[in-house]
């Protein structure tokens, strides 16, 4: 059922397809929280605590970032992989449309901090099937500043970069730094009772979108980051992804890196 459908009351109108689809989804997921019942001998007490609990998760909002933690993923890839070209990842919550063209290709408005370090990353853009490069393709791309956090409300670190008639772009940005999501949420709370944190491995967000070709969402990791092998979203940090620092400069404050971007063309 998608964000779209109207509600009626508290019920919410479905067409007979998609009750098909919520019968057969639920019933499968049935099935396997019985078996998982089944093999941990969970209690009564337990189910209880745990429905307590998704009440107030539901409250707050943040049953769909739960959801995303452990399934996001495994979804993604079953239903839009990028057939042979770059992989996709989650688009997250932080995105912001329009984002002003960049020229030059530097994402910075505000002068970064004395600890930030300078990124140029570079790359051709081709298309899968034939292997040649693609001229106009829009790279939209955001990313947190050298401390974790993200501009929500203007456009420092956010912009488009458009290829060149050979394919290629280059970006000029900073190394963002890993960052914590709910802290001070249900979600955080879950997590701490599993004394596991809850940090995004650092990373630079990318859509590529050109009329023609199927639009891409991905994000791109730093090979350095604290969070690299640890990111607390499963299965979000993939080789594929993850950027070589091919050039640092003695100081360690300018760094060099390429990334090549496949996608493929829409169906027809």
């Amino acid at each position: 059922m998608s964000n779209e459908q109207t509600q009626s009351g508290d019920r919410v109108q479905i067409t007979n397809e998609q009750r098909e689809r919520l019968r057969e989804i639920w019933i499968n997921s049935r099935d396997a929280l019985q078996q998982v019942v089944t093999d941990l001998k969970i209690t009564q007490d337990e189910l209880n605590f745990a429905g307590r609990y998704f009440n107030r998760l539901g409250k707050s909002d943040m049953f769909p970032s739960l959801l995303a933690v452990g399934l996001a993923m495994t979804s993604l890839r079953a239903t839009e992989g990028n057939e042979g070209g770059t992989p996709p990842n989650l688009e997250g919550p932080f995105h912001i449309k329009s984002a002003p063209k960049r020229e030059n290709g530097q994402l910075w408005e505000k002068q970064p901090g004395p600890d930030a370090r300078f990124l140029t990353l570079t790359g051709t853009v081709r298309d899968v099937q034939s292997g040649a490069p693609l001229e106009g393709v829009e790279l939209d791309f955001w990313h947190a500043d050298e401390d974790g956090g993200y501009d929500n409300t203007g456009f420092n670190l956010r912009g488009r970069i458009f290829s060149d008639e050979d394919g290629q772009y280059t970006l000029n940005t900073i190394v963002p730094k890993d960052y914590a999501e709910h802290d001070h949420d249900p979600i955080g709370e879950f997590f701490q009772a599993l004394e596991q944190h809850n940090r995004r491995a650092a990373h630079i967000h990318l859509k590529a979108n050109k009329p023609g070709f199927v639009p891409l969402t991905t994000q791109l990791y730093m090979p350095d980051g604290a969070y690299l092998h640890d990111d607390y979203v499963e299965g979000a940090v993939i080789p594929e992804l993850t950027l070589n620092f091919d050039q640092i400069s003695k100081d360690g404050r300018n760094i060099s890196a390429k990334f090549d971007i496949a996608i493929t063309s829409a169906p027809t």
